[in-house]
C-alpha cells in the first residue's frame, strides 16, 4: 500500500504518519520530500509532504499513491502552535535579549491571557525575527483552500481534531487499516506540544477575534468547521508547560545546535 499526507506544518501530519506507518509495518518512509518525484515509485510506502513546499508539477504524481490524506487543523489552533514553534525555526538567531523579552511576553500572556492579545505577541515576534505570521496564516488559508478545490474529488480529507480524539472510523474504512494515535518519537518529539486542540479559546481575546474572523470563516465553513463558533473560554487558562517552558526547551535545544554547529 502506497499513501501520502499533505497539510501544512503544525496540522499533525508527523503524527499521522507515524500512525500509518505504524498500521503498515512493511512500507518504506518518506518524510517531507523536496519532490514527490523524488519518491520510490512502486513498493510500500507512505510519504509525508508539506503544502509550503508543493509544486503543481507534482499533481499527476499524486496517481502513484493508493490514498493521499489531506490532514487540516483549525486555522486558529494551528496558528498559536506555530507561533510557539516558531522558536525553534528563528531562535538561533535571537540574542540573549530577545530570548528574554520573549519568554517574558509570553509570561505574562500566562498569568493573564486577555491582558496581552495574541495579535500583540505575533508584533513582538516581528519585531524581532521579521517573520509576519499575519501575512503567513492569509497565506496557509488561501494555499489550504485552493488545494482542496483542485484535489477534493483525489484525496481524503482527516482533521487534526479527530486524530487527537482517536477518531479513526472513517479513515479507517477508506483505507482498509486500523490505524490509533501513535506517539511522535525521535529527533521529531521536539513539535510535540499539547497534543489537543481548541487553545484558540484560551489564547484569543475579543480584539482578536475582530482581527482574524473575516479572513477565517470561509475557510471553516468550507472544510467542515463550525464557522459561526467563535466563543471565548470564560476564564481562559493558558498552561506554563506548554507555553514558557515549551519555548525555552526549543531556544535552548537550538542554541545548544547552533553552538556544536560552531565548535
Amino acid at each position: 500500500m502506497r499513501i501520502l499526507v499533505v497539510g501544512e506544518g503544525k496540522s499533525g501530519t508527523t503524527a499521522l504518519m507515524q500512525s500509518l506507518r505504524a498500521a503498515v509495518p512493511e512500507a518504506a518512509e518518506s518524510f517531507e520530500p523536496t519532490h514527490l518525484g523524488d519518491v520510490p515509485r512502486s513498493g510500500p510506502l507512505v510519504a509525508k509532504k508539506l503544502l509550503a513546499a508543493w509544486s503543481p508539477d507534482e499533481a499527476p504524481l499524486l496517481s502513484n499513491f493508493d490514498h493521499v490524506i489531506y490532514i487540516v487543523r483549525d486555522p486558529r489552533d494551528r496558528l498559536i502552535s506555530h507561533l510557539l514553534y516558531d522558536s525553534y525555526n528563528r531562535g538561533a538567531k535571537l540574542t540573549d535579549s530577545q530570548s528574554e523579552r520573549w519568554l517574558t511576553a509570553l509570561s505574562r500572556k500566562v498569568a493573564n491571557p486577555l491582558n496581552q492579545p495574541l495579535i500583540r505577541l505575533m508584533d513582538i515576534w516581528w519585531q524581532m525575527t521579521d517573520a509576519d505570521l499575519m501575512q503567513g496564516y492569509i497565506r496557509t488559508l488561501w494555499r489550504t483552500s485552493l488545494f482542496r478545490r483542485r484535489y477534493r474529488d483525489d484525496v481524503t480529507m482527516f482533521r487534526y481534531e479527530d486524530l487527537v480524539a482517536d477518531r479513526f472510523d472513517d479513515l479507517n474504512n477508506a483505507l482498509g487499516l486500523e490505524l490509533a494515535r501513535a506517539n511522535v518519537d525521535g529527533p521529531e518529539e521536539r513539535v510535540l506540544r499539547s497534543g489537543s486542540d481548541g487553545d484558540w479559546r484560551h489564547w484569543f481575546t475579543p480584539i482578536d477575534v475582530n482581527a482574524f474572523r473575516p479572513s477565517t470563516t470561509k475557510w471553516l465553513r468550507r472544510h467542515g468547521y463550525a464557522h459561526r463558533d467563535w466563543e471565548l473560554a470564560d476564564p481562559p487558562q493558558i498552561h506554563a508547560e506548554q507555553t514558557t517552558e515549551y519555548v525555552d526547551r526549543l531556544l535552548t535545544g537550538v542554541r545548544a545546535s547552533a553552538a556544536t554547529l560552531n565548535d
